[in-house]
């Protein structure tokens, strides 16, 4: 159908409305501000998880090294008299630590309080952390030394 001067009828205007682009940059916007805010919530917990994983390992070491020397003096050293401390050391890292030992209470294991922090001087306020020791010997020399014993009371060897 054409208009009386021989021109198709309109259709309407082609293209957006401002009030569309508007709406559409909103919802845009809103979608990359919040894939901002979640790459910024999961880097801060990448960097949380690797502090924390950096002080279990610092902890299993120093824990290793505390049983190593607990280990080698024996039960005499919890007898009769308070086990002495270790003062603040630093790690090779250049981390601090210290090591307090908690008085026994009758027939209760040793106990020791561990604290790490970057600094001699945030020792105090570092939370420490309980760990129960044994003062026995460790329990890859008292394995070797109970196989050596049967391995000499077996009947039939030599």
């Amino acid at each position: 159908m054409k208009r009386a001067g021989g021109h198709p009828p309109r259709r309407g205007p082609a293209g957006f409305t401002l009030v569309e682009v508007l709406v559409a940059m909103f919802v845009f916007l809103t979608g990359v501000t919040g894939i901002l805010a979640l790459m910024t919530t999961a880097l801060a917990l990448h960097r949380e998880g690797l502090q924390v994983a950096r002080a279990s390992r610092q902890l299993d070491d120093v824990l290793a090294s505390v049983q190593r020397e607990v280990s080698a003096t024996g039960t005499e050293a919890v007898e009769g008299a308070e086990r002495a401390d270790f003062p603040a050391r630093r790690l090779q890292d250049g981390t601090w630590m210290a090591v307090h030992f908690l008085p026994p209470r009758g027939d209760e294991p040793l106990v020791a309080e561990i604290r790490l922090a970057g600094s001699q001087a945030a020792l105090a306020a570092a939370r420490p952390v309980r760990a129960v020791l044994s003062t026995g010997p460790p329990p890859a020399q008292e394995a070797l030394r109970l196989a050596a014993a049967r391995g000499r009371a077996a009947p039939g060897k030599p």
